[in-house]
């Protein structure tokens, strides 16, 4: 009897263990099957890298800024470079590693030193979108940003509505080599050759520099004293003419901008700045996030989108809450 009992035991023991065995096996099973599982999704993520022409400018980080919060929705995994300064040969080579990385997109300005790498990419099937700067002879499956001509015209007529008389104009660019600037440069000028009260007497680089924008306009007022406009054609120059009219105690001159970076619009509420030509980064970042989906899912999207720039002016800053 005692033998019958412990034998029946043993075997109560023997199935008991089996089917811990099963379960602990099925365990293992499941747990290797969602590890395969998550690295194929890790693996199916979609890797977007955007490379900024200067990473931590406030336009650029405010594009990141869309680009990101567009990507997380689609659950994308994107990846910020960009050289500190501004340098079209570092921007260049960060476009060659970036295509070497093999990524499932890249979003870039659109220089023409570009044009060969973006070709690159399209034969390699990475999808390539130009933001800021366009490259409509390339590969790029679409641009989005600014249109650059429309944007320079419009500064032109922002400082012909607010010039009372006769205008000797100052012209501080960010950059002669940044494309996008030439643009908007040589539409700003075209447009103000239509006015018999506008002269433009000089011309200078900020290098995208605050402190290059107040140093070049202490050099053209000591140059051209009677310079009674000076306008600014990137982001930081307009502060930087503010600085450097405050350093020759200048109040008698009218500032123009472009966008709306640092304190512009402090200092347009302050009556120091007439009044800025505003791009949107953050809708340009995420319009091209947005653009790449459509080109994954097979929608269709359009091959140039222009985000439309905002006027800011002294009435329109007093109308804000």
């Amino acid at each position: 009897m005692v033998k019958r009992i412990i034998s029946v035991l043993l075997s109560l023991a023997v199935i008991i263990s089996f089917m811990l065995f099963v379960k602990s096996v099925l365990t293992i099973n499941a747990s290797l099957q969602e590890l395969e599982q998550n690295n194929l999704a890790t693996q199916q993520q979609k890797r977007i890298i955007l490379i900024a022409q200067e990473l931590d400018t406030p336009y650029w980080k405010l594009l990141e800024q869309g680009a990101r919060n567009q990507s997380e929705q689609y659950q994308y995994l994107l990846q910020y470079v960009g050289p500190i300064r501004y340098n079209a040969q570092e921007q260049q080579r960060m476009l060659q590693k970036a295509i070497a990385s093999q990524p499932q997109g890249i979003i870039v300005q659109g220089l023409s030193i570009h044009e060969d790498l973006i070709a690159e990419a399209q034969r390699k099937n990475i999808p390539v979108v130009t933001v800021d700067i366009d490259a409509p002879n390339s590969s790029r499956i679409a641009y989005v940003g600014t249109d650059n001509n429309a944007a320079g015209e419009q500064l032109a007529q922002l400082v012909m509505q607010r010039i009372g008389s006769e205008a000797k104009v100052g012209i501080i660019i960010g950059s002669e080599e940044a494309e996008n600037q030439l643009s908007r440069l040589q539409a700003f000028q075209a447009a103000l050759t239509t006015s018999p009260l506008v002269q433009i007497v000089d011309k200078r680089t900020s290098n995208i520099s605050r402190l290059q924008a107040a140093k070049m306009t202490v050099e053209m007022l000591e140059q051209q004293p009677d310079i009674n406009v000076i306008v600014g054609l990137s982001g930081l120059d307009a502060v930087g003419i503010i600085d450097g009219l405050d350093a020759l105690q200048r109040d008698n001159v009218l500032v123009f901008g472009f966008d709306n970076l640092s304190n512009t619009e402090v200092l347009i509420q302050q009556g120091r700045i007439e009044g800025s030509i505003v791009q949107q980064p953050y809708i340009i970042g995420k319009q091209a996030i947005e653009t790449l989906y459509s080109y994954y899912n097979g929608h269709p999207y359009q091959e140039q989108i222009f985000v439309p720039t905002t006027e800011l002016s002294s009435d329109i800053a007093e109308d804000k809450p």
